[in-house]
């Protein structure tokens, strides 16, 4: 279960090319296509080990840019 999908805690994030406070703008699942929010979680490779991780795009509203940032679930 995404902590940041189900609204128990919010999603802080930097941009990577200003440092700004980034928004957040939900999973990057919801992006890909209309059946997308129902296919698997993704996994990557946190801390050395393989864990389920959600995939969400921020926006930095001060230099126009996006990217992808990985939030751990918690199970």
């Amino acid at each position: 279960m995404c902590p940041v999908c189900n609204g128990i805690r919010l999603l802080y994030a930097a941009c990577p090319h200003c440092a700004g406070p980034a928004e957040d703008c939900g999973p990057a699942a919801d992006y890909a296509g209309p059946y997308s929010p129902y296919s698997p979680v993704q996994t990557d490779d946190l801390s050395g080990g393989l864990e389920q991780a959600c995939y969400h795009m921020v926006y930095c509203p001060a230099c126009s840019s996006s990217c992808g940032v990985s939030v751990r679930i918690e199970l």
